[in-house]
């Protein structure tokens, strides 16, 4: 059987005789909806809880938009909300980029649109770009687990707040929501490093999380602590999400409102879409979704973790990550890339000490390569940087076969 996956921006084909494949696993297709507009502005006029006209009125507004790593529909979600923050005093928006890259000419563009869709509707605002390492930042406190919340100084003591999300699973903070648009997205160093710590507990992973449906499957510290922290942040203000799942850059589903139900109805949509139960095999094929999912090892890692329990102890896994950037961003290569290139007993036991940020793939890398036999790459890496063994024929062995989009 001919399978095409996506890797970059591209598709490859793989070649598998039928008796060995246990399985081809792509998100279920899913029905879009053809005016993307028309479905945002249904819903914000039908949210869950207040109108945010009516919040917004002669108040002060923080709207955190979503940063460039994030593959949604940023020019419709900014154009949706912005007519209807024009009766606010004053419009404070924030790009959240938690600690990816500041200054990305991909930011720069979401700051474009920002400012055309401000002046449009006349609104009175200030527009910047997040940055974790900023030393002016308010020390808010401690969040029942110990994370200090320490947040940009321009996100504190708004009257309204107002997070613009797109939702898909997320492999420990259960899933990507509104509340990583507070933390990471708004967040010191030093609290995002103290919150994903939590992702070496096992119980931070995905398809967990507070506000799930499911009451029993709600245990989540990592994510538990995300919104600990949110509670927070936006103590005394009023809290308004605009959240969407997409497939292919179209609408599969958006609501507003409150963040809770929001949230909820949004994991039931992925849970729907995007959940799978199937039987573990000796091998699988795992492709991230193309870019940018797999933009750098990094990036692309998650995708591993997210299929994981399809592969057997023992078994073998072909991953298909082009990697065009790199192993790594440049803050992440130390405790992610260099963490590897040690013995795997080695890279475990030193992260089970201090932590620090970045060393959570790291860890979830070695544990995966401790019970898998190997992972074997196509990819554009640079040869140099990763271990190539002699690559294996594909034999009478069944396969599954993963794509993450």
């Amino acid at each position: 059987m001919r399978v095409k996956v996506t890797y970059g921006d591209d598709k490859i084909e793989l070649d598998i005789p039928d008796e060995n494949l246990a399985g081809v696993v792509t998100p279920r297709k899913t029905k879009t909806l053809p005016n993307m507009q028309a479905e945002l502005e249904r819903v914000l006029h039908n949210p869950h809880g207040p109108h945010l006209e009516n919040m917004v009125k002669s108040k002060s507004v923080c709207v955190l938009v979503e940063d460039h790593t994030r593959d949604e529909p940023h020019w419709e979600l900014i154009s949706a909300v912005a007519p209807l923050l024009r009766d606010a005093n004053m419009v404070q928006f924030i790009v959240t980029t938690g600690s990816h890259v500041v200054d990305h000419p991909l930011n720069h563009e979401i700051v474009a649109m920002i400012k055309r869709a401000a002046e449009e509707n006349g609104l009175r605002y200030r527009v910047k770009i997040h940055d974790c390492y900023e030393p002016d930042m308010v020390d808010l406190g401690t969040t029942s687990r110990g994370t200090p919340v320490i947040v940009e100084r321009d996100a504190v003591g708004h009257d309204v707040y107002v997070a613009l999300a797109d939702m898909k699973a997320h492999y420990f903070a259960g899933y990507s929501n509104a509340l990583k648009d507070f933390l990471p997205g708004i967040c010191a160093f030093k609290t995002i490093e103290a919150n994903h710590a939590m992702a070496l507990d096992p119980r931070s992973t995905f398809g967990v999380h507070p506000f799930h449906p499911n009451p029993e499957r709600r245990d989540n510290p990592l994510a538990d602590d995300m919104r600990e922290a949110t509670e927070i942040i936006t103590k005394g203000a009023q809290v308004f999400t605009l959240s969407v799942v997409t497939a292919d850059k179209k609408l599969v589903w958006a609501d507003a409102g409150a963040l809770e139900p929001v949230i909820a109805r949004g994991i039931e949509v992925l849970d729907e879409i995007a959940a799978f139960t199937v039987e573990t095999v000796p091998r699988i094929v795992v492709s991230p979704g193309g870019y940018p999912q797999d933009k750098s090892l990094y990036h692309a890692q998650r995708a591993l973790e997210l299929t994981k329990n399809a592969v057997s102890d023992g078994g073998e896994i072909l991953f298909l990550a082009q990697c065009r950037d790199g192993v790594a961003p440049e803050k992440a290569v130390e405790n992610f890339y260099k963490k590897l290139t040690a013995p795997i007993d080695d890279v475990i036991a030193s992260i089970k000490g201090k932590y620090h940020l970045y060393e959570h793939k790291a860890y979830k890398f070695a544990e995966l390569l401790k019970r898998v036999s190997a992972v074997k790459m196509y990819t554009e890496l640079d040869l140099s940087l990763i271990h190539i063994s002699e690559p294996t024929r594909l034999g009478m062995i069944s396969y599954a076969v993963f794509c993450l989009k």
